[in-house]
């Protein structure tokens, strides 16, 4: 099947999920105190994803999706080399980690994103909205070099079924720990600095940043003792620090409680340390099956947490685990590239007792 045929189906399918479904993603960046960084985030939805983890080598051959589904957009060659996690098993990444350790994440922004209007005259500069992330992936080696050049494409809406538009906002890390975040909201598209390296979804970015304001009395102490007319009021155990960080996992929520758990954990050393940290810290995240819960009549559906990833961008791994499989797996980008012939892929969904730490790539058809 050529690659083209591959998209829409890939298209569809998200679509028909995605939107009404409201998926949930969690990204946060962690940094120890020697500067390594490390980039970890979530995927959330009441779906089963046929996930593969994608290792794509440099100079593969893409081309944008116009909106009505013509592969007749920019075309363009991978610079650098890159894996990611490909939902349906398509040549685009959800998520994903170059070669210079840039990190890309397309999260969800249901009810606020919006992208440019179509132009005829400027189709070979345009590209759909679920693209946009693996052009970057592929094409910048820093947020630095993100900022000045992310222009140089037009970002449409792709093609549309009855189920609506599939709405993404992007968030971009690098090795110096430089993060931005990338929205196309009505008329508008914007890149906000992100020192906090933190993302969830809707609201928008700019609005999440002001949610904060809520929670300036939250504080990493335990209570203290107060004394009423003689009466002592104290803590019922040590856990009184950072009384009133919302547990709960819609966007906002999630938000604040990465921006206060990242912020207040004392900096580790070291990579190993680093992961470790960066992995407890999503863990915060994970959803329990039937902690969420919607109905489609009387069937129930559940949410989950369908895979996560950790990017350590110092020592250029990709870590990964599933719903099905709590074991954390990585790639060694250098390795993964170097023996790379054409787009391969890695199971993501492998059963518990899997033997290997990393999985043998496979061709994938394009």
């Amino acid at each position: 099947m050529r690659k083209s045929a591959f998209v829409l189906l890939f298209v569809s399918s998200l679509l028909a999920l995605a939107w009404s479904k409201a998926p949930a993603c969690t990204s946060v960046r962690i940094k120890t105190a020697d500067n390594l960084v490390f980039y970890a985030r979530t995927m959330e939805g009441e779906w089963t994803l046929r996930t593969v983890l994608g290792i794509v080598p440099r100079g593969t051959a893409y081309r944008g999706t116009l909106p009505d589904g013509s592969a007749k957009g920019v075309a363009w060659k991978n610079k650098y080399a890159f894996v990611g996690m490909f939902d349906f098993g398509m040549p685009l990444a959800s998520d994903g980690m170059n070669e210079k350790g840039l990190v890309v994440g397309q999260l969800f922004l249901p009810g606020y994103a919006g992208y440019e209007p179509f132009e005829a005259s400027r189709a070979g500069k345009t590209l759909a909205q679920y693209e946009f992330g693996t052009w970057l992936l592929s094409t910048f080696g820093s947020v630095a070099e993100v900022r000045k050049g992310y222009r140089q494409v037009r970002v449409c809406q792709g093609p549309s079924d009855t189920a609506g538009p599939l709405p993404l906002h992007y968030v971009i890390h690098d090795p110096t720990g430089d993060c931005v975040v990338i929205e196309f909201t009505p008329g508008k598209v914007t890149l906000y600095e992100n020192p906090l390296g933190v993302m969830t979804n809707s609201p928008t970015f700019d609005w999440l940043l002001t949610n904060l304001d809520n929670y300036i009395n939250l504080s990493v102490d335990n209570v203290p003792r107060k004394t009423l007319k003689g009466v002592t009021l104290k803590q019922f155990g040590e856990g009184s620090g950072l009384y009133g960080l919302p547990g709960d996992y819609s966007p906002p929520s999630r938000f604040v409680r990465m921006v206060a758990l990242s912020q207040a954990a004392l900096p580790a050393k070291g990579a190993d340390a680093g992961l470790n940290q960066a992995i407890t810290i999503l863990d915060d995240v994970d959803i329990p099956l039937g902690a969420v819960r919607g109905f489609e009549g009387k069937e129930a559906r559940f949410d989950k947490t369908i895979w996560s990833v950790v990017a350590d961008t110092a020592r250029l791994r990709y870590y990964y685990r599933s719903m099905d499989n709590k074991n954390w797996r990585y790639v060694d980008l250098a390795k993964a590239f170097a023996g790379a012939r054409g787009i391969q892929s890695i199971p993501v969904f492998i059963p518990v007792d899997y033997p290997d730490t990393t999985a043998q790539a496979t061709p994938m058809q394009n």
